[in-house]
């Protein structure tokens, strides 16, 4: 396995990918409050569209990491914080793509950014979101390269990087059982912040313009309430917090 600049910084950007975007998200914040909700290129009338096309790609990536994660294989990196990997991942989506977690990712912050509806947030999200992951993918496929061998390399010849096929790559993509529970338990964390970040974002975008209404108030405080409740309902279902403990 190579241990170039390239493959050590991929290996920190993995273990730490939780908390890169920090920054990233606080420098957007600024750009955001700084144009006061201004509207978009096209006027108010295409930044609506905007939004219903945001929360549309963004639950399409949603969608995409909810699936994977419920037909990934138990051992691999998954959402950990070191690479690891007891098989390779080749079937359900990743016989169609190598990547369907990020592409997932992709999907979302595509949405969020479509929400926000602002050219310089759109060149620093996806400038971060296209750098970070160049140098993570390098690093998991140095990993899985020096793990599997001439089986990855089969792997990378037949399936995408970033662009999945239109058929699946291995026969009998489909025999694998979802499972509900562990997509749950494994997903409600980013759910519940990428679903709060774009309330936010359109709730600024009414209160910077004046227009956000009472009525728009309460529906936005529901949304963020039901995603509040479903979070901590997710947590307490996996963690047991309210069973009975024994006398």
């Amino acid at each position: 396995m190579s241990t170039s600049p390239t493959i050590s910084l991929g290996n920190v950007l993995f273990r730490f990918r939780s908390f890169t975007p920090v920054p990233v998200i606080a420098l957007m914040g600024f750009l955001l409050w700084r144009s006061r909700g201004a509207d978009g290129p096209g006027g108010p009338e295409v930044d609506a569209a905007l939004n219903v096309a945001g929360l549309v790609v963004a639950f399409l990536g949603q969608a995409l990491r909810f699936y994977t994660l419920g037909v990934v294989l138990e051992g691999t990196s998954g959402q950990g914080n070191t690479l690891r990997a007891d098989s390779l991942n080749t079937r359900g989506p990743y016989s169609f793509v190598r990547n369907p977690l990020y592409l997932g990712n992709l999907g979302i912050v595509l949405g969020l950014l479509l929400i926000a509806h602002d050219p310089w947030v759109y060149v620093v999200g996806l400038t971060f979101f296209f750098g970070e992951y160049f140098f993570i993918i390098r690093a998991e496929e140095n990993f899985l390269r020096g793990r599997f061998g001439a089986a990855f390399e089969d792997f990378c010849r037949k399936v995408p990087r970033w662009i999945p096929r239109l058929t699946p790559a291995y026969a009998g993509f489909t025999e694998h059982r979802f499972d509900l529970p562990r997509a749950f338990k494994k997903e409600h964390n980013p759910f519940a912040a990428w679903a709060a970040g774009a309330i936010v974002l359109l709730g600024w975008e009414q209160y910077a313009r004046g227009e956000l209404t009472r009525t728009r108030l309460w529906a936005l405080g529901v949304l963020f309430a039901a995603v509040a409740v479903l979070f901590v309902g997710i947590k307490a279902w996996k963690h047991h917090w309210f069973r009975a403990r024994p006398r």
